[in-house]
């Protein structure tokens, strides 16, 4: 181990280039698959200085998800813009514990998804001891015990599938007396992610101005349930449960009506303006299909009436091609949008000049990758891929010489132990 205490702060970005809104913030990140290491992704989109930390020979469980053509696309696509460190976090060995403390005092945020934190033998109050400014982000399927909970639900795994399963999420999708669906692409883990970056950089924010750090707790499946507001309010309410209707909607026109050609255009009206804009559009008389009669709601839509209106409007889908479609829509000010498949979207023309799709350099595969490009959009400091996804342990030997302050010979010693 080091023969002096600590390294002297080192400022973010120290390892990176400078850029963008979260320029100056230093993430560590521990964990596997989506929700935590997509939320340091996303603040490392952002400008943030992300190191990653993985287990020495095994990496990610992710890290070898299907490889094409020589690259690993979801890897390519997860993992950019982080430094990959490994190092096996296990506090019972003396040199494990004195890296893994320097790199908290080194950075501003830790989030983590570490299954059995304690059996690591991981604390809070270890983590704030040595660095008493740092917000700590904890990433599980149900939440910390000391947050409250079952401490025995609190100990189960979970992936994606059981957060939308145990939140309620997956009771309110597909049609009554079919199988629950399950949301892709794993929705509950991107939610989750979103969530983990706002918990995060509330702490943050709230850190930087107290000095004091905080403790945040974010569990899978209130990631899912928290976006269900009207949906448990209706049952709160009511006491029954709102059916399930499919691609059904509350109100009419607002479907995905299949056009001439074998394509599909999504269509949404909400309210009375915008469901005669958009019957007036198709030459259909509002004051015969009445919003009150035929698209104000599920009764009105299954009445006889709304049946023959449905009936009348996917008539005239069909007659007309997704673009004609978009056209007279979009003329009437009503939203529609063609159902794009992956290949016709890559390839759209807004898309193109929003510059939405990029390539980069993925560093694993050591092939140029065409990917979706960092979202949202800032004016003065844009994020940006300033690297595509890392090799394992690609960056341990940088972070621990330049950052941490070892030396080659400890470094190859450590190397040698399998510690790093």
């Amino acid at each position: 181990m080091r023969e002096d205490n600590a390294a002297s702060e080192k400022k973010a970005p120290f390892l990176i280039p400078g850029f963008g809104p979260l320029q100056g913030l230093r993430v560590l990140s521990s964990g596997n698959v989506i929700a935590a290491p997509y939320a340091a992704q996303l603040m490392g989109e952002m400008g943030a200085e992300v190191i990653h930390i993985e287990r020495p020979g095994v990496g990610d469980i992710v890290r070898n998800e299907g490889r094409m053509n020589g690259v690993l696309p979801f890897w390519a696509a997860a993992a950019r813009n982080r430094l990959s460190m490994t190092l096996e976090l296990n506090m019972k060995v003396e040199e494990s514990r004195a890296i893994f403390l320097e790199l908290i005092r080194q950075s501003d945020i830790w989030i983590e998804s570490l299954v059995w934190l304690e059996k690591l033998g991981i604390t809070d109050e270890m983590v704030l001891e040595a660095n008493p400014k740092i917000v700590i982000l904890h990433v599980s399927g149900y939440g910390q015990k000391e947050f409250g909970g079952i401490p025995e639900i609190c100990d189960r795994p979970c992936f994606d599938v059981i957060g939308q399963a145990f939140s309620g999420f997956m009771s309110i999708q597909g049609e009554e007396g079919k199988p629950y669906p399950v949301t892709k692409p794993t929705l509950n883990d991107y939610l989750t992610a979103l969530f983990a970056v706002f918990g995060a950089l509330t702490g943050y924010i709230k850190a930087k101005e107290t000095g004091k750090g905080e403790v945040v707790d974010l569990a899978q499946y209130e990631a899912n349930a928290a976006i269900l507001g009207h949906f448990i309010m209706s049952y709160t309410s009511s006491g029954t449960m709102i059916p399930r209707t499919g691609n059904q909607f509350t109100n009419a026109p607002y479907d995905i009506y299949e056009v001439a050609g074998g394509k599909y255009v999504a269509v949404g009206t909400l309210g009375k303006p915008l469901y005669e804009r958009a019957l007036k559009a198709m030459d259909i008389d509002p004051d015969v299909h009445t919003f009150r009669e035929c698209g104000v709601n599920l009764a009105a839509m299954n009445s006889e009436k709304g049946q023959e209106l449905d009936r009348v409007v996917r008539a005239w889908m069909k007659e007309h091609t997704a673009q004609e479609v978009e056209n007279i829509f979009s003329k009437a000010k009503v939203p529609a949008a063609t159902v794009n498949t992956l290949a016709e979207f890559v390839k759209n023309e807004h898309c193109l000049s929003r510059n939405n799709i990029i390539s980069y350099f993925d560093e694993e595969s050591e092939k140029e990758v065409t990917g979706f490009n960092v979202v949202p959009k800032f004016k003065e400091q844009p994020g940006q891929i300033w690297r595509g996804a890392p090799k394992l342990g690609q960056d341990t030997d940088r972070i621990m010489k330049e950052l941490l302050g070892y030396t080659d010979e400890q470094i190859n010693n450590l190397h040698e132990q399998k510690i790093i």
